[in-house]
């Protein structure tokens, strides 16, 4: 299925809200976070143990995982597992597919499990067509399908499972960490600027978005430095862009969030798109 297998990272210039992930094995990702994507993901051999939102969901053979936006997570990894495959898929074009079907104006989670043969079947063909065909309309054909195939599964049009609600302030802590994510925060600014306590601040990170409000930022600006490093900006650049202390700083919460490097995810955005330019 994957012709270069050194390759782990994959994006498709036509299909910017899409990106795919392969391993020979998987790699844990140790640091609990949330992504603002939906994530997918197969393993072809052995098994490896996420923690969504405190709940303990194992990935296997002929098993879907989905990890809906904004559901905080980590993972431990099993040695004995081999082929480890990702989708990822932004979240306002989710968003809007969503929309366009259910009519709502929030995320609606999918079940975290898929116990399905056919739509496990359904997604590594998926994943094929999008990393060997030369065919966009096929791809998007098919992405769209897997989903439609999905929803009529496992969403109920009268139980929505809504996450994207927020209370006031923690949609005004938000915005301030979004807009001044390069800036050295700390709680006592943050809360004189939203009028609130740190204290306040403290829980409600907690409540609503299932972190601390320090790694909340972290999160925050670790995302935001590898849509930048994606887009071709110098990883120290980077680093210095989103508040990190510096690239060290950078490395070391990268590795923990996506299971690489910012180097190693940059050569493979990079042989990506070389290898698209020269088909």
């Amino acid at each position: 299925m994957i012709k270069d297998r050194n390759n782990r990272i994959f994006k498709i210039p036509q299909l910017p809200y899409l990106e795919l992930k392969y391993s020979t094995s998987f790699f844990e990702c140790s640091q609990k976070h949330y992504h603002n994507m939906i994530c997918i993901m197969a393993l072809k051999k052995g098994s490896a143990k996420f923690i969504i939102n405190e709940n303990e969901v194992i990935l296997e053979k002929n098993r879907l995982i989905v990890i809906n936006p904004n559901e905080v997570h980590y993972s431990i990894s099993d040695e004995k597992n081999k082929d480890y495959y990702v989708i990822y898929l932004d979240r306002d074009w989710y968003k809007g597919l969503q929309k366009q079907i259910f009519d709502s104006d929030d995320i609606i989670a999918l079940p975290n499990i898929l116990d399905d043969l056919d739509i496990n079947k359904e997604y590594f063909n998926l994943f094929d067509v999008l990393q060997n065909s030369d065919d966009v309309i096929e791809k998007e054909l098919k992405v769209f399908t897997f989903f439609k195939d999905i929803f009529n599964n496992y969403i109920d049009n009268k139980v929505f499972l809504k996450i994207d609600e927020t209370t006031k302030i923690a949609k005004q802590f938000k915005e301030y960490i979004e807009e001044n994510i390069s800036s050295k925060l700390s709680l006592s600014s943050i809360a004189k600027e939203l009028k609130v306590s740190p204290y306040h601040i403290i829980r409600i990170c907690n409540q609503d978005f299932g972190l601390s409000a320090n790694a909340y930022i972290v999160n925050k600006r670790v995302h935001r430095a590898k849509k930048l490093i994606s887009e071709g900006i110098d990883i120290s650049q980077a680093a210095v862009e989103v508040g990190f202390y510096d690239q060290s700083h950078l490395t070391n919460v990268f590795k923990k969030v996506f299971a690489l490097t910012p180097k190693a995810y940059q050569n493979d955005i990079k042989q990506s798109i070389k290898r698209k330019i020269n088909e």
